[in-house]
Parts: structure tokens; sequence; C-alpha cells
């Protein structure tokens, strides 16, 4: 009676061992399990879909949802091979879209944003990197998928104190024609959110 005693009460406190384990160590059995424990640690979602999951090139995995028009972004890492966790090193928000195209830099080489204009099939981004006063220019263009989600990859990779920034984006529909501009142009003329300004600046 007393070994079937042991037996119940290692039963109940095996999993609640586990569940303190779990949560404490902010731990998962999927990746999207942490991506929505992330969320409600910063006090925001759920978001009302997950749009993309990526791998990294530096290990770990991106997932990309979309909650009130925003993007919410988490990066995620296996753990003791059948467990997930958040990356030490990697980004966990709400990245709030304040423009019809919003788009970032993060980690080494890698872009994310999203569009709220579903007539842009794809965007050009030009991107300055490396010394602020005299920056270095790489130029590509992102596919936009049927949920307004914008990733990919650029050559550049460095060190992430380097500066970087998307200083020109173009929004294109299907036939490649620019239907939307953010920053200033080669030619010298300042987009604020698709509208010229006759104010020279850089995209906020």
């Amino acid at each position: 009676m007393k070994r079937k005693k042991e037996i119940v009460i290692f039963m109940i406190l095996i999993p609640l061992l586990l569940f303190s384990f779990l949560r404490l160590g902010e731990y998962r059995f999927s990746a999207e399990g942490i991506f929505y424990a992330y969320e409600r640690g910063l006090g925001y979602g759920p978001s009302e879909k997950i749009l993309g999951e990526y791998e990294l090139a530096e290990g770990g995995k991106l997932i990309l949802g979309k909650w009130e028009g925003n993007l919410s972004a988490v990066t995620v890492k296996r753990a003791f091979g059948v467990l997930w966790k958040k990356m030490n090193d990697g980004i966990a928000g709400c990245y709030s879209r304040n423009k019809v195209v919003s788009a970032y830099t993060f980690n080494e080489g890698e872009i994310m944003g999203l569009s709220l204009n579903p007539e842009i099939r794809e965007v050009y981004c030009r991107i300055e990197y490396g010394d602020f006063e005299n920056p270095s220019i790489q130029e590509v263009t992102l596919p936009v998928n049927h949920d307004g989600l914008i990733w990919g990859e650029w050559e550049y990779q460095d060190n992430e104190d380097v500066y970087q920034d998307i200083a020109y984006l173009e929004g294109r529909n299907s036939d490649g024609e620019v239907i939307y501009r953010d920053g200033m142009t080669d030619e010298g003329i300042y987009y604020n959110d698709g509208t010229a300004n006759k104010n020279v600046g850089k995209r906020e």
C-alpha cells in the first residue's frame, strides 16, 4: 500500500515539476508555443495569423505574425532536441506599422516587413550600411506574399553594431509599376509614406 501511495505521489509530482521547468525556463514543445508566449509576455497579441517561419543563417528560426496590422517577430531555437526557446541574441516584439509599407533590417543580412497595400507584389530596398557619413549601398528586390509579408536577405553581413538602414524603398505592382515610395530617390526627391515632400530627409 505504501509503495502504491508513493507511485501516485510521483505520478502527480513529475508532471508538476515538468510544467514548472518549462514555464520557469521559458521552454515550449513547439516553436509556435514560444512565439505566442512571448507575445503574451510583452503585453500584446495573440497574432491573428502566423505569416511565415524562416530558417536563419546563424541558426534558429524567425517566426512572423500579424497583429492588428502590425508585424510581430520572435526568433526561436531548439533546446534539448525536443523543446524550443527564444534565441538569447535574437529579437522578440511588435514592430508597429506606421506606414503603408514598413521594412526593417535585423541580425546579419535579413530584412522583414509588412505591406498593407494588396496591389504591392514586390518591394525594392536601397540599403545604406557601414560608415554613417559615407555609407556603402546595396540594392535588393523582395517579393510580397498574399498576406503582405516581406522577408528576404541581402549580401552584406558584418558586426550588428555597424550602421545599416533602409534609406529608400519602392512598392511595385504585378506589372512592375512603382505605386509607392518612401525615402529619398536617386534624383533627390524625398517621399514620406508615398507623398512627395520638399523637405529633404531620411525614412523614419
